[in-house]
């Protein structure tokens, strides 16, 4: 196992923090593959720390789910089926629509600015390629401003734990132009329906725009796994 350091980032943070932030950039960027094993020792030696706060980042990770931790097994970074995807889509898609909802009621003046500069800024990074990682991280931030106006500790834990922060991730850098305004098209629309206090339109906007993420990456991988059917349709 093998993937790049920059040994500049650990020097002087030993700990578990900087080891599961790296360890995070390497499996969302993809040098580290779905199914890969994480070794703890081989790790450790890799970024010069001890045992420790490696098996520290694991569990980090493994709370995130990025990885899997099965008994008496080395850790892995996760792979997800198709199936996954679309049940944990699905499910993000009810919670977030739900959040949406209620955070229609509950945000003010700040957040709707944040939320508007979310969108400037999306709008212009969704016309380049090369923004792509920028845009991933634009995304997280627009949908973490309405979730954490619902205000509600355990809905927040529910949705971060069907996030599949790599399969968003990884969609995304599917994403072709038309996909990327579309999203932006969506954010512009629920900012609307937050803004004239529509809980129940709020919570409509949100889900549908979830569940066309949803089968976007699905129509992806179902082209990468089968481009034979996909060229007979």
């Amino acid at each position: 196992m093998s993937f790049s350091v920059d040994q500049s980032t650990v020097l002087g943070e030993k700990t578990s923090v900087a080891a599961a932030r790296l360890l995070r950039q390497a499996i969302l960027s993809g040098e580290l593959s779905a199914g890969q094993v994480l070794g703890e020792e081989s790790l450790a030696r890799q970024l010069g720390i001890s045992r420790t706060p490696i098996r520290e980042a694991l569990l980090r990770l493994h709370s995130d789910g990025l990885v899997d931790m099965p008994p008496n097994r080395p850790a892995a970074v996760r792979s997800f089926s198709p199936g996954d995807l679309h049940e944990l889509h699905s499910l993000r898609a009810l919670l977030e629509g739900h959040a949406a909802g209620v955070a229609a009621e509950r945000l003010g003046a700040p957040q709707f600015a944040a939320l508007e500069a979310s969108c400037q800024r999306y709008g212009k990074l969704q016309k380049e390629d090369k923004d792509l990682p920028k845009l991933v991280d634009e995304n997280f931030a627009f949908h973490g401003i309405i979730v954490e106006a619902a205000g509600s500790e355990r809905l927040t834990a529910m949705i971060r734990q069907v996030s599949a922060v790599p399969l968003i991730y990884k969609s995304y850098m599917t994403y072709s132009a038309e996909n990327r305004t579309q999203a932006w098209k969506d954010h512009l629309g629920i900012v609307e329906a937050l803004k004239a206090r529509d809980g129940a339109e709020s919570e409509r906007r949100m889900k549908a725009h979830i569940e066309w993420a949803r089968d976007v990456a699905l129509e992806h991988l179902r082209l990468v796994t089968d481009p034979v059917g996909a060229d007979a349709d």
